[in-house]
C-alpha cells in the first residue's frame, strides 16, 4: 500500500529548512555600494562632470588671472598651470574594499584596505583618464593630494600609472599630514598642501568627491554652507565635485566623528539626523 506524506508536514518541513538558511547580514553601506557600481547614473554623473571640467581647461588656461585656490588674491605671473586632484573615488574606484565589507557582513576593515592599495589593482573611474589626458596635453601639471597614509607614494603612483593616469614624478602626489614648509595639518585637512601647490603652481581647476578636497570647514552641514557661500559659482567652474555616497564626512557628522561607538549607537544618531514628513 503506498502511503502519502500529508500536505501539512510537507509544508512544516519545507517551513524548517528555510529557517535554517542563513540570510545575508544587514549592513548600511550595502545600497551606496550596489549603486556605485551598478548604476548607469552614476557612470553618467562622472561622464558629465569630467566633461564639464574637460571644457573649463583651455577658458581657465587662457586668463592669466584664473585662480582656484580660496584664498586672498595675489601674483600669478609666471606661475606654469596646474590642477589640484583628490585619487580616491575621484579617479580611481576602491569600492570593491567597501563591497567585500558588506558581503562579510562587518565593518570596513582597514587591513584590507591596505592590501588593496599595495595590490595598485583600482581601475580608473568613468571620464577621468581623458580628462588627465587632455590637461597634461595642454601643458597642464596635476598634483595628486589624496588622504592616503605616507609610505603609500610607490604604490599609488604605480596604480595611477597603470590605469593610464599623467603623472611624471611621486613628488606630485602629497598624502595625509604631509610637513609642507612650516605648513602641516593633521588628519584629513588639505589646506597646507593646496597652498604649497598654490606657491608653485596657477591652480585652473580642483577636482574631487568630498567638501575638503575644495576648502576646509567643520564637519557641521550648517558650517560647511557658510564657508562655501562666497564660493557658490565656482562649483562647476573652477570646482568640480563627485558623488560618493559610500563615505566622507557627511558619514560620520552624526555620531562626531566618534568611531568607537557601538554600531547600534552609531544608526541610532544617524536615525535621529534624518529629515522626517
Amino acid at each position: 500500500m503506498r502511503r502519502t506524506v500529508p500536505a501539512l508536514v510537507i509544508a512544516l518541513f519545507g517551513a524548517l529548512l528555510t529557517g535554517c538558511q542563513q540570510a545575508p547580514k544587514g549592513h548600511d553601506q550595502l545600497d551606496a555600494v550596489l549603486w556605485t557600481q551598478t548604476a548607469i547614473e552614476h557612470e553618467l554623473l562622472y561622464q558629465q562632470i569630467y566633461a564639464a571640467a574637460t571644457r573649463q581647461l583651455r577658458p581657465a588656461l587662457a586668463d592669466p588671472q584664473w585662480d582656484a585656490l580660496a584664498q586672498a588674491p595675489r601674483d600669478l605671473s609666471g606661475l606654469p598651470p596646474a590642477l589640484i586632484v583628490d585619487i580616491d573615488e575621484t579617479l580611481l574606484d576602491n569600492t570593491p574594499v567597501n563591497a567585500k565589507a558588506v558581503v562579510d557582513g562587518g565593518a570596513y576593515d582597514y587591513a584590507e584596505w591596505y592590501r588593496w592599495v599595495e595590490k595598485a589593482e583600482a581601475r580608473a573611474l568613468p571620464g577621468s583618464v581623458a580628462f588627465m589626458q587632455t590637461a597634461a596635453g595642454l601643458g597642464i601639471t596635476p598634483y595628486y593630494l589624496t588622504n592616503r597614509e605616507p609610505g603609500q607614494e610607490g604604490d599609488t603612483l604605480r596604480n595611477l600609472r597603470q590605469a593610464g593616469f599623467p603623472i611624471e614624478d611621486i613628488g606630485q602626489i602629497l598624502t595625509a599630514g604631509t610637513a609642507i614648509g612650516g605648513c602641516q595639518q593633521a588628519g584629513s585637512d588639505k589646506t597646507c598642501r593646496r597652498q604649497w601647490v598654490g606657491e608653485r603652481a596657477r591652480v585652473l581647476l580642483m577636482v574631487g568627491d568630498s567638501y575638503g578636497d575644495f576648502i576646509a570647514a567643520p564637519n557641521r552641514l550648517s558650517a560647511q554652507r557658510q564657508v562655501a557661500a562666497p564660493y557658490q559659482a565656482w562649483f562647476g567652474q573652477r570646482w568640480f565635485l563627485l558623488p560618493n555616497p559610500t563615505y566622507g564626512g557627511w558619514y560620520t557628522a552624526p555620531y562626531k566623528d566618534r568611531d568607537e561607538l557601538p554600531d547600534a549607537r552609531k544608526r541610532a544618531l544617524k536615525h535621529q539626523a534624518l529629515i522626517l514628513p
